[in-house]
């Protein structure tokens, strides 16, 4: 029979995985619309880049702040309050008529997702002494699957009923927010774990962590470069190779789908064999895919947008687990900074890209973009792992 200690982590997770799917499904609905809004205000590939960075860049900037607060305060009510900060901010997207006006709710959608991820990415998985990346698995592929019914629940929404109806979209967002938040500040919050303290043995990874945890970050920053300008962009990708809005939401929703499932079959092996050789193989087979979808006939597009999104998305919660691993007790600042800052550089890139994509063409620069997990894979080469993350993959 399981025990309340053991059952634990999984039931605050689920919850988690709840937030985490309501959190970044709203957060997406601009990426299937972008096509669309690029008529509809009469975009540039740059100003529709920039709308990107102007979310990305503000969550980056916050997430190391928020997860400070984390650390120190242990509140799980900005879990609760970022996903309602989200949803209302995207739902109002149809009612904004110009370009300031989607930028200032990308800003505010960018401040929502700041606050959830380091403090819901905190509680995930504590009290585990064991599969701790088939948690954090679980629940990075809430946000991954969430954004994965973003393409076909909204097109056909706002195709149907306009954009001028996506405000009614508030109604369900929050009743699920009210409905996650009851249950999470109802669930045992696991037991904190310590920091490590200075006499502790040369494996630890606070001994080493300036270079092992900085060959790890720069890898993870290419790889999430690469993750958000291929998901950013893919709807008017699809749609400059001939295909309509709907073909280009299903296109979104295969990729993320199976991200979402690339996500959790990396956690649970790399509990089973260690993060590195999961790290590494997951990035090195994204780019053949990520090159084989842009020069691929049309037929085989979502076949090899699927087998990408598994291998792009799967070092997604293995990489966060890795870094965690190399901090015990700052969880909240070390997720800031692998899911933010990582996060935020490539928000940077996405108006620049846009801008050379303006000029030389969206395919040419989506393809050097599909080399960066090779660059991350060639890096985690020279990442050593350190004693916690091996020695789970023994048990």
């Amino acid at each position: 029979m399981t025990s309340r200690a053991t059952s634990s982590p999984w039931k605050r997770t689920a919850i988690l995985f709840l937030g985490h799917l309501v959190n970044d499904g709203y957060g997406e609905l601009l990426t299937p619309l972008l096509p669309l809004l690029i008529k509809r205000l009469d975009l540039s590939l740059a100003m529709a880049g920039l709308l990107g960075t102007f979310r990305i860049v503000i969550n980056s900037l916050a997430q190391p702040i928020f997860g400070l607060l984390v650390d120190r305060m242990e509140r799980p009510v900005f879990a609760v309050v970022g996903p309602a900060v989200t949803v209302i901010a995207m739902s109002l997207v149809g009612l904004a008529l110009s370009y300031p006006a989607l930028a200032l709710l990308m800003l505010a959608s960018g401040l929502g997702s700041a606050l959830f991820h380091p403090a819901a990415a905190t509680y995930v998985g504590r009290g585990a002494d064991r599969n701790r990346g088939l948690l954090m698995a679980f629940f990075g592929s809430g946000g991954t699957f969430g954004a994965s019914l973003a393409p076909i629940l909204v097109v056909p929404f706002v195709m149907t009923f306009g954009f001028e109806r996506t405000a009614w979209l508030v109604i369900p967002g929050l009743a699920a927010v009210l409905l996650i938040g009851i249950r999470l500040l109802r669930a045992p919050r696991g037991p904190r774990e310590a920091p490590p303290s200075p006499a502790q043995a040369d494996g630890d990874c606070t001994v080493r962590l300036p270079r092992r945890f900085a060959i790890l970050w720069i890898a993870i920053v290419l790889r999430s470069l690469a993750g958000t300008t291929f998901s950013y962009f893919m709807a008017v990708l699809i749609t400059s190779l001939g295909g309509s809005p709907f073909v280009a939401a299903a296109g979104l929703t295969t990729f993320w789908f199976a991200g979402a499932a690339g996500e959790y079959a990396a956690g649970h092996l790399s509990d089973r064999h260690g993060r590195k050789p999961i790290l590494f193989w997951a990035m090195l087979l994204a780019t053949p895919f990520l090159l084989a979808f842009l020069y691929a006939p049309r037929s085989l597009h979502l076949p090899f947008l699927a087998l990408a999104g598994v291998f792009l998305y799967a070092s997604n919660p293995v990489g966060i687990v890795a870094a965690q691993e190399c901090l015990p007790g700052r969880t909240g600042l070390v997720t800031g900074l692998v899911m933010g800052f990582a996060w935020g550089i490539g928000g940077l890139a996405l108006g620049p890209l846009g801008r050379l994509a303006d000029l030389y063409g969206l395919v040419p620069v989506m393809t050097w973009i599909g080399f960066l997990p090779l660059l991350s894979a060639i890096l985690v080469l020279f990442y050593r792992e350190n004693a916690v993350g091996k020695g789970r993959s023994r048990q």
